[in-house]
């Protein structure tokens, strides 16, 4: 095999996209430079062997951003547009770097899943449970903690800092991810590990009371229990899914999250929530998409645009919380209109086709799962969003070819 030439950079490159799955514990500035060098180690690795590139995958993959950039030709703000083509510059990076990989270093690259998917667990564990012990014993009581973890996670991390919707993110992939170690492993010992873990990012879940994270989660778990419905571990699994509904339904601080979406009002009119925030923002990103359907405003200026219309209707609440989209499909159609929506739409629904032709369960939930959230969040114009989606689903298509 060609990769036997240099076994040297073969465990570089497993070192470098092992501490990529492990990056959420690393502050920003150090997430920079794993990339970096997990770019790197690619470059060097083929450089040993023939060149390939698949280049039908980089291309349905990465075309949406490449118009988002030529959007950027129509932007009056070229200095917001660089920057945020720079911040989710990961959609193309990722997907150019695993499309370099030779069929022989594919192969070994996709043998190194079930470490990849234990590594993010415990890293994404340990993000959630060391931080909170580390607050609880030094500044914080147990009640406070309790109460206002969720905005401690944004305001006392420090360079760790992170949003919680974010934070729910990982936390509710690590759980998926648990879901296919424990059918994969004869480890009782591994077993037993990966379930602890499980009831602790549960609870960490309840704790941020994130709704679309919460609601992602519960479809991609039913999903992967219907991938899995003839396994021996069926009953046991939907048991436990039915008890994280259970919960979120009992819990007094996620059950008022949901109950909000019953009572969803324009936030002029009625209680500030994020529920009725959003609600009102959606109004005006209507009626701004609706001025420029076809090419929107330009990556550089389409926030701008959506502060204008704030102004325009009055909302005090939004001006003074100069909010963005806050969901990402309605946030590409003002940044490049109906084209950038399209192209987008087909990439995730293409994704989705080419898994369930090769069975490749992982990024069909992981795209689903994503796709719900962006239905309440910007999440791949913040590299706590952009840099794992994009790792994620670029990785597991690497499946999507048979050996």
């Amino acid at each position: 095999m060609e990769i036997e030439t240099n076994k040297k950079n073969v465990m570089l490159l497993k070192v470098a996209i092992t501490l990529l799955f492990a990056s959420i514990i690393l502050p920003t500035n150090i997430k920079t430079i794993a990339v970096v060098f997990f770019a790197c180690v690619v470059l060097s690795t083929i450089s040993y062997t023939k060149f390939v590139f698949r280049k039908g995958y980089f291309l349905y993959s990465t075309l949406f951003f490449f118009v988002l950039i030529l959007s950027s030709l129509y932007s009056d703000n070229k200095t917001y547009a660089l920057r945020k083509v720079t911040s989710m510059s990961s959609l193309v990076i990722f997907p150019f770097l695993f499309s370099l990989l030779t069929k022989d270093i594919k192969s070994i690259v996709k043998s190194w899943k079930p470490l990849l998917l234990k590594v993010y667990i415990f890293s994404v564990f340990s993000f959630n449970i060391l931080p909170f012990l580390y607050l609880w014993f030094t500044n914080y009581t147990f009640s406070e903690m309790i109460i206002h973890y969720a905005t401690i996670v944004r305001v006392d991390f420090g360079k760790f800092g992170i949003h919680p919707i974010y934070l729910s993110m990982h936390t509710s992939l690590a759980i998926l991810f648990s879901f296919f170690v424990i059918l994969n492993t004869t480890s009782k010992r591994l077993m037993a590990l990966i379930l602890a873990i499980d009831i602790i990012l549960i609870s960490f879940l309840l704790l941020y009371a994130k709704k679309g994270p919460l609601i992602a989660l519960c479809l991609i778990l039913f999903l992967a229990l219907f991938f899995k419905r003839r396994d021996k571990f069926f009953k046991p699994f939907l048991i436990s899914i039915i008890v994280l509904v259970g919960l979120t339904i009992a819990v007094p601080k996620t059950r008022n999250k949901f109950i909000e979406l019953f009572k969803m009002e324009n936030v002029q009119d009625s209680t500030i929530n994020s529920t009725n925030i959003r609600y009102g923002i959606y109004e005006s990103a209507i009626d701004v998409i609706s001025k420029a359907p076809l090419l929107g405003y330009g990556i550089g200026d389409y926030n701008d645009v959506l502060y204008e219309q704030y102004k325009v209707e009055g909302s005090k609440v939004l001006m003074e919380g100069r909010y963005n989209a806050h969901n990402q499909y309605l946030s590409f159609l003002i940044m490049g209109g109906l084209v950038v929506f399209v192209l987008f739409v087909f990439y995730l629904l293409l994704s989705i086709v080419l898994g369930i032709r090769f069975d490749n369960q992982l990024l069909i939930l992981t795209i689903i799962f994503y796709g719900v959230v962006m239905f309440t969040e910007n999440i791949l114009e913040r590299e706590s969003g952009v840099l794992y989606f994009s790792l994620l689903t670029s990785y597991f298509s690497l499946f999507n070819s048979k050996e």
